[in-house]
């Protein structure tokens, strides 16, 4: 508590000193010469030891007139280093004259009050002095001073405290999904090792010509074209037929046009005159959907007649091996004699 009065007691009357060494002591000069003025100012003129503060240099220019700033490379004193310094920012003003301003980032590391001299500045141009210089300024720099009548103190060791859950949680998140990655990544490798998909693939509960089959036993029991419905039963017979295709030779053309359905259906996968029926099915609904055509009666049923034959040629036919039946031995006969020799 007693360190803590004096550092207070020595901070106020270092800042006192500084107050009134600095009171008369403008952050800002300037001097001026006819039409050209040159500004000089700080941020402020009292720092903590340490602290950065920016000095801005501007000038005034007439135009014609080249002015030289001064050079600094990494201090302006020996008490007043520089951090950084920005390039020349010029700007033009309204009368033709320009403003140029110049930027440092200055530090100092030695308490006291500190002079920075006048700057100077170079000037090409008729009728002017080749030479002005702004005011001096001042930076005072806050130091504190140490008691050395105190004896001095070992460093306190860290304080060992308790870990926490949230210093926990990243780290077991982390493991956890280390775990899953691995697993994942041994699960995939085991099945591209025995030539297995990496997904296992949903087994239909019927396949796929007996749902289809029955679908269009159901379109032809709701007799829809013969109540009028003719969109709704050209609708629902090309999504029998495309939802078969589909899942009989691994298509996608439930939401396909019909040139993109028939340029997805190849001799590969059925023969020319089922390809012909396909097309002829697809093409008659496209005009009972979109251009209001009503197709005849026998139309109607031929569309339904070609949806069946696709199925029933494409269809995948199940193969029953039958095993052979056991066939029964006849009794053979013995004669007296065969039998003697058995007894």
């Amino acid at each position: 508590m007693i360190e803590l009065q004096t550092i207070k007691k020595q901070f106020q009357k270092s800042l006192l000193l500084l107050s009134f060494a600095l009171l008369l002591n403008p952050a800002m000069a300037q001097n001026k010469d006819d039409n050209l003025t040159v500004n000089v100012a700080l941020d402020t003129n009292v720092i903590a030891i340490g602290d950065q503060i920016n000095l801005n240099l501007s000038i005034n220019q007439p135009k014609g007139v080249a002015v030289n700033f001064p050079v600094f490379t990494d201090s302006i004193t020996k008490n007043i280093e520089v951090i950084r310094q920005w390039p020349i920012d010029t700007t033009k003003n309204k009368d033709g004259s320009f403003k140029v301003n110049k930027r440092y980032l200055i530090t100092s590391f030695d308490g006291g009050i500190h002079k920075i001299p006048p700057f100077v500045f170079k000037l090409n141009g008729p009728n002017i002095n080749n030479i002005i210089r702004t005011d001096t300024l001042q930076l005072g720099v806050r130091s504190f001073e140490i008691d050395t009548t105190k004896a001095n103190f070992d460093i306190s060791m860290p304080i060992n405290t308790p870990i926490s859950f949230a210093e926990i949680a990243p780290w077991a998140g982390g493991g956890l999904l280390l775990i899953v990655i691995v697993f994942a990544a041994y699960y995939f490798y085991r099945r591209y090792k025995r030539n297995k998909p990496l997904f296992k693939a949903e087994v239909p509960a019927e396949p796929a010509h007996v749902i289809a089959l029955r679908k269009l036993e159901e379109i032809e029991e709701q007799k829809l074209w013969q109540t009028g419905k003719i969109k709704q039963y050209h609708s629902d017979l090309t999504n029998a037929v495309r939802s078969y295709l589909d899942e009989r030779f691994d298509l996608d053309t439930i939401e396909s046009t019909t040139d993109e359905t028939m340029n997805a259906i190849s001799e590969d996968i059925m023969p020319k005159d089922l390809i012909a029926d396909l097309k002829t099915i697809l093409e008659r609904a496209d005009l009972a959907k979109f251009a209001k055509f009503q197709p005849l009666p026998d139309e109607n049923q031929l569309s339904l007649k070609y949806a069946y034959r696709i199925i029933e040629k494409t269809l995948i036919k199940e193969t029953v091996i039958e095993e052979p039946e056991e066939e029964e031995s006849e009794p053979v006969e013995l004669t007296k004699e065969e039998e003697n020799k058995l007894v």
